[in-house]
């Protein structure tokens, strides 16, 4: 089995990528701790939460989405169906609109419409309630929000041992794709970063486009390369370095 050494630049940029993630991951995290406090405390009031209780939620996720500066394009907290008082299904979900002011997305939850939004068949949504893991979801483009290429974090919610729903953000890939090339570009040679199913996020070279499957980057010996798994093993994301330099 292939081992780095202590000093490898790949094993730094890792670490720098983890970071990146990390960050991300603990906003998320503030979101489900406030979303759980809430939640407790209207169940000690011995009611079940309605909307308007959830959307006591709003400077929280405004303050997380803010956080991450331009890179976060909308963010909240999505219900599991049937947890709410007052809603079958609900999200308190805000996005990023111009001059740093956020407005609320209102999907249409009427199962007899056309666009009827489903929400817990999506990957974001069904992987963490499945699993009780946090889950990084895309490259792919938001149909149902901002119609961005977006990197969606999520997170499961648990009150009292129950799943109530997923806590998550938004981000524009096009914007954390630059800071993520920031930490390829310390390489000399070329390198990939990939999801879980072998996508594209991010390249320090031009021969390889955002968000195209790359499958055989998942097994890089063939190309005579090195694949690091990133610490933060939710994310699902790999490190892919290649014998050609840039």
């Amino acid at each position: 089995m292939f081992a780095l050494s202590d000093n490898d630049p790949l094993l730094a940029c890792a670490r720098q990528l983890d970071s990146t993630l990390g960050t991300i991951f603990s906003q998320v995290r503030q979101l489900v701790d406030e979303t759980r406090a809430l939640w407790e405390r209207i169940l000690a009031e011995g009611r079940q939460p309605t909307a308007k209780d959830l959307a006591s939620l709003r400077p929280a996720i405004d303050r997380q989405l803010l956080a991450t500066g331009a890179f976060g394009c909308g963010g909240g907290v999505i219900v599991e169906p049937n947890c709410l008082a007052d809603r079958e299904m609900h999200l308190e979900w805000w996005y990023l609109a111009d001059a740093g002011k956020t407005l609320p997305l209102r999907p249409n939850f009427d199962q007899r419409r056309e666009n009827f939004y489903d929400y817990t068949g999506m990957p974001w949504y069904s992987r963490p309630r499945d699993t009780g893991k946090s889950v990084v979801e895309g490259p792919y483009v938001d149909l149902y929000g901002t119609n961005m290429y977006v990197l969606t974090f999520t997170m499961p919610i648990l009150v009292q041992g129950r799943f109530i729903g997923v806590a998550g953000l938004d981000l524009s890939l096009h914007n954390v794709e630059r800071l993520l090339v920031r930490s390829l570009m310390r390489l000399e040679h070329e390198a990939v970063l990939i999801s879980a199913d072998g996508r594209v996020i991010a390249s320090n070279t031009a021969n390889w486009m955002v968000g195209d499957l790359a499958h055989a980057l998942l097994n890089p010996m063939a190309l005579n390369g090195v694949r690091l798994g990133l610490a933060e093993s939710e994310a699902g994301w790999s490190l892919v370095r290649l014998p050609a330099l840039r």
